[in-house]
């Protein structure tokens, strides 16, 4: 299939997607910002109201968090089933088996994007400064686009091989939702001997990036985030290489 086709046909199929996905629900798109602002809410009572979490700008801070994070989690475990999902369409037509992930990331992309803007408007209505580390926001999310692909289409790429990976996935994804600092400061939760080994979670990384640039005034760091955009790519390049060779082979698993 050639790369135009290729790309014509993921955007069709993202388009009639969103339209059913939507099509659904009485809100229509507002579910799209509506459900993750629910989400905050549910958060902010237990942590900033039980719990007493004393952030500055907690409100801020914990959307901030929730956004960067639900496109993350989301994307990964929407597209780890995706090939398997796409069986009945691959049984019928020669396509490349990569079409399925892809497919799945860009409609989850287009509904962050979507979150981000809402976020963007709550943030310059909020009581926390515009400054100029406020132009660092399309360097972090294109890092964590980058990061978010190179999962999901590895993800992808295994669990048709071993289907149970789906749900170890799904306690893996936990375990980093707690280990990422969506709700707490890690600098100042976690003991300075252990902040290496939680930043080795580079969502840990981002959502502080995140927040440095939009709520404290700070510019994230650049070294950082390039290590990360450069395992991200190394992960993503294999990745797809990897299903482009396999391709023929997800057929007689996929049953």
């Amino acid at each position: 299939m050639r790369s135009g086709s290729f790309w014509s046909l993921v955007l069709v199929k993202t388009r009639a997607n969103l339209r059913a996905e939507v099509s659904r629900y009485y809100l229509n798109y507002l579910w799209w910002g509506g459900e993750p602002v629910l989400t905050m809410l549910v958060f902010y009572v237990v942590f900033g109201i039980f719990l007493n979490r004393g952030t500055e700008h907690f409100v801020a801070f914990l959307l901030v968090g929730l956004t960067a994070w639900n496109w993350f989690a989301k994307s990964v475990l929407h597209a780890a089933s995706s090939i398997m999902n796409g069986r009945g369409l691959m049984h019928q037509v020669d396509i490349p088996k990569i079409f399925f992930p892809v497919e799945v990331l860009m409609q989850d992309l287009t509904k962050t994007l979507f979150s981000f803007s809402l976020l963007v408007v709550f943030l310059l209505a909020y009581p926390t400064p515009v400054t100029a580390t406020w132009a660092a926001l399309p360097v972090l999310f294109f890092v964590q686009l980058l990061l978010v692909a190179a999962v999901a289409v590895w993800c992808a790429a295994l669990v048709p091989f071993v289907p149970d990976l789906r749900i170890v996935l799904d306690t893996l994804m936990v375990l980093a939702f707690f280990g990422s600092g969506v709700f707490y400061r890690i600098d100042e939760v976690v003991l300075p001997d252990h902040r290496f080994i939680m930043y080795l979670n580079p969502m840990a990384g981002l959502i502080r990036g995140y927040r440095e640039a939009l709520i404290w005034n700070q510019w994230p760091d650049w070294q950082y985030l390039f290590w990360v955009l450069a395992a991200s790519l190394f992960l993503l390049w294999s990745g797809i290489l990897f299903i482009r060779r396999i391709d023929r082979v997800y057929p007689r698993i996929c049953q």
